[in-house]
């Protein structure tokens, strides 16, 4: 080979890896510039995120979360965005849970209404069933004024019950967004049907 084919072995030889190097940095800086569009996009989602999480928080009448400072990328900026982008879908759908839970009574806010309704009837029948069979057992119907206190106890207990029900419903199912005007669904046949019960059970043992 002579020295001119050698020359022209080098020339291609340098020309090939001047080519690969263009082509490297033309990635490189396309990469970047996906990178900075990730990141621009990231930006503008969280921003508008974070505005309907304040606008909810207000709405709610809770303080905001407080914000955070950036930190600074410390690995891969590609894994470090793909791992903001899962955070940001992760945030969404806590977000939307937030707001169907602001929607509803911060009390068992999962259940549904007649179940919630049930046990807080529940509750206060069980307490004025507690309250009839201790009077049962202590006072005696032996006079008048025995029979008239038993009567007006087994009577009251539940009447009291019912009513303490109603008005804990009243507190208990109303949700921390929503119009506060909004008639409540108490379940009235519910309650009168579990705190009425216990004076069947009341005057059942009374009797037996």
């Amino acid at each position: 080979m002579s020295a001119f084919d050698d020359y022209l072995g080098q020339v291609r030889r340098l020309d090939e890896v001047r080519r690969n190097a263009d082509e490297a940095a033309a990635r490189s800086a396309s990469r970047t510039e996906s990178l900075g569009q990730r990141v621009d996009r990231l930006s503008e989602q969280a921003a508008a995120q974070r505005s309907r999480v304040d606008e909810l928080a207000r709405a709610a009448r809770v303080d905001p979360p407080p914000r955070t400072s950036a930190q600074p990328l410390d690995g891969d900026p590609a894994v470090e965005i793909d791992a903001a982008e899962a955070d940001l879908r992760t945030s969404a759908t806590e977000l939307e849970e937030a707001r169907f839970l602001a929607h509803r009574p911060p009390w068992l806010p999962k259940w549904r209404g007649d179940e919630r309704n049930g046990l807080v009837y529940g509750l206060f029948a069980l307490a004025a069933l507690v309250v009839q069979l201790v009077v049962l057992r202590t006072v005696k119907a032996d006079d008048l004024t025995g029979a008239i206190v038993l009567a007006g106890v087994l009577i009251a207990c539940p009447l009291l019950a019912f009513a303490l029900g109603w008005l804990t419903i009243g507190v208990t199912s109303r949700p921390r967004i929503g119009d506060q005007e909004e008639r409540l669904e108490r379940n009235f046949r519910l309650g009168l049907v579990l705190c009425g019960s216990t004076l069947v059970v009341s005057c059942f043992g009374f009797f037996s």
